[in-house]
């Protein structure tokens, strides 16, 4: 598929004949991009480069010009999210960065560590290992959250855990994990608003943004969260896996990357700089993914289209299944949330053969989930889809739905 040149791209109308940007699969219908993401051909370009000049002359490209260039990609996307070079550093991805921030923070007996239902599962996984490992001195704090759910209550929920643990003796909450979008259900949390009361309660603000930057703007030096990490692979079309940690230099002093190597305890941007040999080459992809951005219309055209098409496609899908979407509509930047009309009691109906049969027969893809009783699905909204998806998207579903109903089908 021949793509437009990439001085006509900012005329270049958004949905599927963006696709030729792309390489996706002709034929193939997916609104997962929030899973793993795909990055622009002019990416894979990028990518290449820096390979080949790495294959050229390895010793040269190690020991003389990566520095350099990781330098320069940090200043590039430092300015992006508005913070100091040298408060941002690269990672694989934000899991990657949230285990460093939490392996490295020391604990005391009585701490305890806040976070929502809904956080991602990786991460949950680690708040377990942090507790488990903290020979008795840490407990869990999970706050319950079913959507639909107002910020303001969902904030409200938060302030009243705070409060009630500030009566209890020999208690303190060390640090608060939250989401900025959360993954499954696929939703803005009000991190904004949640960053400033944890400081005034000298609680430590660590915000999992791995759905963030791209799809919402970005001011760290006005967030002034105490740690920030975001996949730039998702939604913002660098090459995998590539994300950023933000530490302000506050903090700095207490963090080292999870994995120890040569240049531990030898300044934070050093330490996270090389963790041993790799391929850096998608990190470095940052600069074409924002050139790529820019010569599309920039973030505010980006970021309009694809809200917009997530409303109106949540809407699409749910008027077809009858159902509903998760709202309110500000919960809604590039996902959206549509529930099955499909019982949770249904034990023929599960992940494996639904992702089966989105994949052999329709050659299509969508995230399912359960969330508070009931199954939805997570649809992502991206410059390269339109409403046809969306529909076809819908129509599967309904058929699908309808087939483990009527298990004569199957």
């Amino acid at each position: 598929m021949s793509s437009v040149p990439l001085q006509q791209l900012q005329q270049h109308e958004f949905g599927r004949s963006m696709r030729s940007q792309f390489y996706l699969e002709e034929g193939y219908i997916s609104l997962n991009h929030g899973s793993y993401g795909t990055y622009p051909r002019k990416v894979r370009d990028s990518l290449h480069n820096f390979q080949n000049i790495a294959e050229a002359a390895p010793d040269k490209w190690f020991r003389r010009d990566l520095a350099l260039e990781l330098s320069k990609a940090r200043a590039e996307v430092a300015q992006f999210v508005n913070t100091d070079t040298n408060e941002i550093v690269f990672v694989q991805n934000t899991t990657t960065a949230i285990n460093s921030v939490l392996k490295s923070l020391r604990y005391e007996v009585g701490d305890k560590l806040l976070f929502l239902s809904t956080i991602y599962s990786a991460l949950r996984e680690l708040m377990y290992f942090i507790r488990d490992s903290s020979e008795g001195k840490v407990s869990l704090i999970e706050i319950e959250v079913n959507y639909p759910i107002s910020n303001k209550d969902l904030i409200g929920r938060i302030v009243k855990n705070i409060e009630d643990e500030k009566r209890k003796p020999n208690s303190r909450i060390k640090l608060a994990l939250i989401d900025a979008i959360s993954s499954l259900p696929g939703v803005v949390v009000p991190f904004q608003q949640i960053i400033p009361l944890l400081r005034k309660h000298n609680i430590l603000s660590v915000i999992d943004g791995a759905h963030s930057i791209g799809q919402i703007p970005l001011n760290l030096k006005t967030l002034d969260p105490d740690f920030f990490a975001t996949n730039c692979h998702k939604w913002l079309f660098t090459a995998r896996g590539s994300a950023i940690l933000y530490v302000p230099f506050r903090n700095q002093k207490h963090i080292h990357h999870a994995i120890t190597s040569a240049d531990y305890n030898n300044g934070f941007v050093n330490e996270f700089g090389w963790v041993g040999t790799q391929d850096f080459s998608s990190y470095l992809t940052i600069s074409a993914a924002l050139e790529f951005r820019r010569n599309i219309g920039g973030e505010a055209r980006i970021q309009e289209y694809c809200n917009r098409l997530a409303v109106s496609g949540g809407k699409l899908i749910a008027s077809i299944l009858g159902t509903e979407i998760i709202g309110p509509e500000y919960l809604i930047a590039h996902m959206v949330n549509i529930r099955l009309p499909i019982s949770i009691s249904n034990s023929l109906f599960n992940e494996v053969d639904f992702v089966k049969i989105l994949f052999t027969r329709y050659n299509c893809m969508i995230a399912l989930f359960k969330h508070a009783g009931f199954w939805y699905v997570r649809a992502s909204a991206q410059i390269y889809t339109d409403l046809r998806d969306f529909e076809y998207i819908g129509t599967t579903l309904k058929e699908i739905c309808a087939t483990f109903t009527n298990t004569s089908k199957l």
